[in-house]
């Protein structure tokens, strides 16, 4: 005979894990100036965050660096930069990659550095907590304009027409192996001569 455990009850009284009920009232970032050398004080700079829609961002980096302003004046930037911190760094990487698909000719100089975040934490019927966290972050360069390929972190422009190495990695999975040893023809097998039944 088993022993019977007691049926589970969960406490339903508090609306949080832990009873806990925090909220974030404000939250601050470094000031810290940008990882790459050089930068003209007019660039434009897209900041991606955690919630940014990647088709909003590239909707305006695009039609920036391509001249399409809605019929204001003025010269299109040469120069771009996108930078991102803790969960909005990969989102940042996205939109360099489509952005280099889209306007082609682009030089590019990554950044990886750290950036010190300060959180002010509300809690209900106490006083507030401070928390300071330091996350990754990137910040990308794009430019029209050649740039220091001695630079660490600098990628050339695609050329275009040459496919990029993962195109080329997936076009080897995908096509078939054409070597003369793959060609040869099947061997016929043959279970019973008598019986006339051959396959391939």
């Amino acid at each position: 005979m088993e022993p019977q455990s007691a049926p589970f009850t969960a406490d339903v009284t508090s609306p949080k894990l832990g009873g806990h009920n925090l909220r974030r009232v404000s939250r601050t970032e470094d000031s810290s100036p940008f990882p790459i050398p050089g930068l003209a004080a007019d660039i434009l700079h897209m900041r991606v965050k955690e919630g940014s829609k990647i088709r909003n961002l590239l909707r305006l980096a695009a039609a920036r660096m391509q001249g399409d302003r809605g019929g204001t004046c003025g010269t299109p930037p040469r120069q771009v930069v996108f930078s991102g911190s803790g969960r909005g760094l990969t989102k940042t990487i996205t939109c360099v990659e489509i952005l280099k698909r889209r306007v082609g000719g682009l030089h590019q100089v990554s950044k990886l550095y750290y950036k010190t975040l300060s959180e002010v934490w509300e809690n209900r019927g106490e006083s507030n907590t401070t928390v300071q966290r330091t996350v990754p972050a990137i910040c990308i360069l794009l430019s029209k304009d050649p740039l220091d390929p001695q630079e660490p972190g600098y990628q050339p422009p695609q050329a275009p027409g040459v496919p990029a190495e993962d195109t080329e990695t997936r076009r080897a999975v995908v096509r078939p192996d054409l070597s003369p040893s793959s060609q040869l023809p099947s061997k016929r097998v043959c279970r019973d001569d008598m019986l006339g039944v051959c396959s391939f």
